[in-house]
């Protein structure tokens, strides 16, 4: 028993020893067989493209050791070629544009800076007693009336740095349900000052906006239309004045009656948002301000590449977020989107961004979040394009009585004016592509043909090659499968016995006389 349990065991070593070693000369002559191929493949390349290296590298009747010189030789050019491809693809994915400064001011057309006029004293008086008497049934004798009245003025002098007064009314139920912006649209003053320019033919575009710092009105500034409820296309923006630097006299005059407040003076394609360039303006004061401007452009060519290239966004894209673009916009969106997410309100100096309105309630949660303090380091927005930037270079100031007379007794009326104009500009930036899609491509041309001397026509020709020899042996392949398939069955059918009810010589004479004769037909 012990001696054939030996012997099975012997033979199954025996067994397992020759299939091992029929496969290992099996992957041998594999291995073999694909190198020879591999070989003869390289060398048909490297002679359909002329390239040298590819040739001696396997030619076999060189030296091994001048081969592998070969050989080193076109690995580290090829090495060479990706390291700079790559670094190439970096630059142009990174950093394709420049910042130059352009200095032929002589032909130059720029826009006169945008002015928001905010009122020190919103509420109108009269709109603000009928508004009381429809909305709450108070009339001026009943006690509730002065204490809505104080309500009416919190809502109106509201901003968004300021707004504790607001807060103060939260516990109030019967302000629960007011829309804040509707009630500040109702009572605000209106706009009654005369707008005057060195082009009289031009209308500069005034409106009223709700900004941060309450119910304004924006005066030559069409990226303010963008803060109403109504979504407008870039199409349907007006567009600012302009004049041509060097030969005409840039200017703006507002003249204000009965009002004071305050100015600032921004770019046409920006709102009212910074504390740069603000300006007092008080009853009988006559102020010109003289600005200094530095203007950004931008070439046609930038569109080609996408924001994250250019690190820049035009006015006219359309964002995720915004159909018109502006980098004060997108500030302000984000500070009400950080708003809505801490008190699921929106406060009203933000009418373009959908959400419920901010009751007294809602500005008593921001006011224990401290929005929005922190917020104005958390968001960030890219710049545009195309930048207008305004300083403030000269302001002349002067101020005069009331004037009275037999026409005006009794009248109390002050006249406030301000104008600002424009010092034309003899250098501004300009942002340009300096790397652009067809200049990676001819570095990509540049380094192939310096190390490894091989052209766009050289890698279609080995690619052709390669291709077709892949090909050619794939066929060759499926021929010999299909060859061995067909041997195999001829073999079983050789092989395998003949059936005994479907024999010829199985068959008798009743069957045979059973079939019918033939019948000839004429």
């Amino acid at each position: 028993m012990r001696s054939r349990l030996h012997l099975q065991l012997n033979r199954c070593a025996a067994f397992t020893k020759n299939w091992l070693l029929a496969f290992g000369w099996l992957l041998l002559w594999l291995i073999r067989a694909v190198s020879s191929r591999l070989r003869d493949v390289a060398a048909q390349a490297g002679a359909e493209t002329n390239l040298l290296a590819i040739r001696l590298t396997v030619n076999r009747r060189l030296h091994i050791a001048e081969r592998l010189l070969w050989l080193f030789v076109l690995v580290g050019s090829v090495f060479a070629v990706y390291m700079l491809s790559e670094l190439q693809i970096a630059r142009y994915v990174n950093s394709p544009t420049v910042i130059s400064v352009d200095r032929d001011y002589r032909g130059w057309n720029g826009s006169l800076p945008a002015v928001t006029l905010c009122y020190y004293d919103h509420i109108d008086s009269f709109k603000a007693n009928e508004l009381i008497q429809d909305v709450w049934n108070v009339s001026i004798i009943d006690e509730d009336y002065f204490y809505i009245m104080d309500f009416l003025y919190a809502v109106v002098n509201a901003t968004a740095s300021n707004y504790a007064e607001l807060a103060k009314f939260a516990s109030d139920e019967r302000f629960e349900q007011i829309d804040l912006y509707e009630i500040i649209q109702t009572i605000n003053r209106p706009f009654e000052q005369v707008i005057s320019s060195f082009d009289a033919d031009f209308e500069v575009n005034v409106e009223m906006v709700m900004t941060e710092r309450g119910c304004c009105y924006a005066i030559n500034s069409p990226m303010s239309r963008m803060l109403g409820k109504k979504e407008v296309d870039y199409d349907q923006i007006p567009q600012p004045l302009t004049c041509q630097f060097g030969k005409q006299q840039c200017f703006i005059r507002m003249d204000l009656y009965e009002s004071t407040g305050v100015l600032d003076v921004h770019s046409p394609y920006e709102v009212s948002a910074s504390e740069a360039n603000i300006i007092a303006l008080q009853k009988s004061d006559e102020i010109t301000a003289s600005f200094k401007v530095l203007e950004t452009v931008a070439s046609n060519n930038l569109r080609e590449l996408s924001v994250e290239q250019r690190k820049c966004v035009f006015n006219d894209e359309e964002t995720s977020n915004l159909k018109v673009y502006s980098k004060s916009l997108c500030l302000a969106r984000c500070r009400a989107i950080m708003a809505l997410e801490m008190c699921n309100c929106v406060p009203f100096f933000y009418p373009f961004v959908q959400g419920p309105t901010c009751n007294p309630a809602g500005f008593e949660c921001l006011l224990d979040f401290k929005w929005p303090i922190w917020a104005l380091h958390i968001c960030k927005c890219p710049s545009t394009c195309t930048e207008i930037e305004y300083t403030m270079q000269t302001v002349k100031k002067s101020s005069w009585g009331m004037k009275g007379n037999e026409d005006t007794a009794g009248i109390d009326m002050a006249t406030s004016s301000f104008r600002w104009d424009l010092i034309p500009p003899k250098v501004r930036f300009r942002r340009d592509v300096v790397f652009s899609f067809e200049d990676l491509i001819v570095s990509f041309g540049g380094a192939l043909a310096l190390f490894v001397g091989i052209s766009v026509m050289g890698l279609v020709q080995m690619g052709y090659v390669i291709i077709f020899n892949i090909l050619l042996d794939i066929i060759k392949l499926l021929r010999f499968i299909h060859t061995l398939y067909l041997r195999a069955r001829y073999q079983r059918r050789a092989t395998k016995p003949a059936s005994p009810v479907h024999s010829k010589n199985n068959i008798s004479r009743a069957e045979t006389a059973e079939i019918p004769l033939f019948e000839y037909v004429n």
